[in-house]
């Protein structure tokens, strides 16, 4: 038999006691009304500098980053620290604000430094951040950059005033033969040493008084004939820089430094020689010609070209169908290694020298690397009936997008890519779509292109950006996936009409199309990494509908006795509304896009040639009508 023990129930009132009902609840109290507050408080500053915030004293409370961007640029802050050069020997001074020498407040990056107050950190560390400022009010310190180039130029002119060589053996190159003078001190600023002590004081903001060093020679030289065999061997012609390995028209262009600019750089510098005695070192100033590359380097750059790919479903791999083209930029370093190993020679002609810059989407990509691994998007639309001239230009231009790969956060361009539209490019003539109306032009049947791009981006979920509709409604978009869902381009010298998306994903995206004579259409496919997205999209909503006026006819004289050809058909005008709505993985909505399209009416128009009256047409005139070839 067994016994049962009762024990006394007990609960979380018992051990607390009914006395620490109150203070517990107005924590609870105080608690919620801290966490209202603070959320309140964020809300009102979403997108907006913390109250408190100041910069030298000017309040930054509740600006935009815009907003503070422009009020530090309106309140035109100044660095008043000076920095003071000596010349020792003559005791001459060159005084300049830090400003004077090319020093600026960065005003997008010292607004974004306001603007990050407050919400950097931990939740803890970000709301002490923000009372504190609310409270004591927080003054950031504004940031700087320095441009060089004015504090090179400052350097220079010192240098100007005090550069002179020794007179007992002066070398003249002023003239058209140098020549040799007299006796006086030689003087040679050390440029490089008071670029470093002028840029450490800048980069203290501290005022400094600088005493320069200055290279002096004394008038003692004894021989000064191989000094002035450099001297002109440096200025006997001018240096031509060229490219060894030129891509284009523009990399044959040689660039060149003439024997006056090659005068104005030549610096000379007494060192002692092997027995003792001075001579003269001749030489060109590296840091005038850094300068002069640096100049040069923007034309020299050319970005790189990705390699082009299409996914082999089989196998899930890339297999590449157009190799990478390196980019490259100027190496300013090496360039003046080979100068300075040539300028004493008679070798006038200098290799620009480049580094490669190697694309991320490189010929040896891999579907891996890249996160191409599935299909994620496919449309495809239909151009029955088109003219021989349209197709081929729809063939043409499609061309120009297989394989390409668009990174994460790029935004794509349709018109970079479909590039000039000419018949010097392949395209034919045919009927385009411009200014709201049908014309005779190159590269009829382009739109097919971005239209059917632009529907693959809208259900892959892509971002659109750029994208603007025909001036009217066109039957070979409407069918399909119907009004509302074309894009139209232009790529002309004064008129750019673009379609643009950007890829909003973690991963690479590659770009496929098919054109298929047979079935007469166009296929765009997309393959990356599959991230779950859904796409919805609503029944178009058509909103002040316009009938389609009375049809025209226009007599043309190219065509034959009773023949009538329609050139133009009619269609309805209206303002479409379609919406987009894409969810993420989870089923979130990620995007919300309305898409709108105003159409303007549209009539058939037809022309006719001799032996038809339009103001009398037989019963069977529609029979007369000719296809187009």
């Amino acid at each position: 038999m067994q016994a049962t023990v009762n024990y006394p129930q007990s609960n979380w009132l018992s051990k607390i006691g009914w006395f620490s009902i109150g203070p517990l609840t107005g924590a609870i109290i105080l608690a919620t009304i801290l966490l209202l507050t603070s959320s309140s408080y964020s809300q009102k500053h979403a997108n907006k500098v913390f109250t408190g915030v100041y910069l030298a004293g000017h309040d930054l409370s509740e600006l935009t980053l815009e907003e503070t961007t422009a009020k530090i640029n309106a309140l035109g802050l100044t660095d008043s620290t000076t920095i003071t050069l000596v010349d020792p020997g003559t005791g001459e001074e060159w005084v300049w604000t830090h400003n004077e020498l090319g020093l600026h407040i960065d005003a997008a990056e010292t607004a974004n430094m306001a603007f990050t107050t407050g919400r950097s950190g931990t939740s803890t560390e970000q709301a002490l951040a923000r009372l504190n400022a609310w409270y004591y009010g927080v003054d950031i310190m504004p940031v700087y950059q320095l441009d060089e180039s004015v504090l090179f130029g400052q350097i220079q002119a010192v240098a100007a005033e005090i550069n002179q060589i020794p007179r007992n053996a002066e070398i003249i190159t002023t003239q058209a033969e140098p020549g040799i003078v007299t006796s006086q001190l030689g003087r040679l600023l050390d440029g490089a040493d008071a670029y470093e002590r002028m840029t450490m004081a800048i980069n203290s903001m501290q005022s400094a008084r600088i005493e320069l060093l200055v290279h002096e020679t004394l008038p003692d030289i004894l021989d000064t004939s191989q000094a002035s065999a450099d001297l002109n061997a440096i200025i006997s012609n001018p240096i031509e820089f060229y490219l060894q390995n030129p891509v284009d028209s523009t990399d044959l262009i040689r660039l060149s430094l003439s024997t006056k600019q090659l005068r104005e750089w030549i610096r000379i510098q007494l060192v002692e020689g092997a027995s003792g005695s001075a001579e003269y070192e001749v030489f060109v100033d590296e840091v005038a010609l850094r300068g002069w590359l640096q100049e040069l380097a923007p034309s020299i750059e050319r970005q790189p070209e990705n390699a082009r790919f299409y996914f082999d479903d089989p196998t899930q791999e890339l297999v590449l169908v157009e190799s990478h083209i390196n980019g490259r930029e100027l190496d300013i370093a090496t360039t003046i290694e080979r100068f300075s190993e040539q300028i004493l020679t008679g070798n006038r002609s200098i290799p620009l020298a480049v580094n490669d810059i190697v694309p991320a989407v490189h010929s040896d990509a891999t579907a891996a690397e890249l996160g191409i691994t599935e299909l994620v998007g496919e449309r495809t639309t239909f151009f029955y009936g088109s003219t021989s001239n349209r197709k081929h230009n729809i063939a043409r231009a499609a061309s120009n997008f297989y394989g390409l790969v668009v990174a994460p956060g790029e935004e794509f361009s349709f018109n970079r890519y479909l590039g000039d539209i000419s018949e010097e490019e392949g395209y034919e003539t045919g009927l385009i779509i411009l200014g709201g109306q049908t014309i005779e032009g190159v590269g009829g049947g382009v739109c097919q292109v971005s239209t059917t791009l632009f529907q693959t981006v809208f259900w892959a979920g892509l971002d659109i950006g750029q994208r603007l509709e025909h001036g009217y409604r066109v039957g070979y978009y409407d069918d399909g996936e119907g009004p509302g869902m074309d894009a139209t381009v232009y790529n002309g010298d004064e008129v750019q009409v673009d379609f643009t998306f950007t890829n909003n994903t973690r991963h690479y995206l590659l770009i496929e199309n098919y054109y298929n004579q047979v079935d007469e259409s166009l296929t765009f496919k997309m393959y990356s990494t599959n991230i779950g997205r859904t796409v919805i999209k609503s029944e178009p909503v058509f909103n002040n509908v316009q009938e389609p006026p009375e049809d025209r006819w226009v007599f043309s004289d190219e065509l034959g006795d009773f023949e009538i050809k329609q050139v133009e058909y009619a269609a309805e005008g209206a303002q479409v509304y379609i919406e987009r709505v894409v969810y993420n993985s989870e089923g979130d909505v990620r995007d919300q896009d309305p898409i709108v399209s105003n159409y303007i009416p549209w009539g058939n128009v037809y022309e006719y040639g001799p032996g038809i009256d339009p103001n009398n047409l037989p019963y069977d005139w529609k029979d007369l009508i000719i296809e187009e070839d």
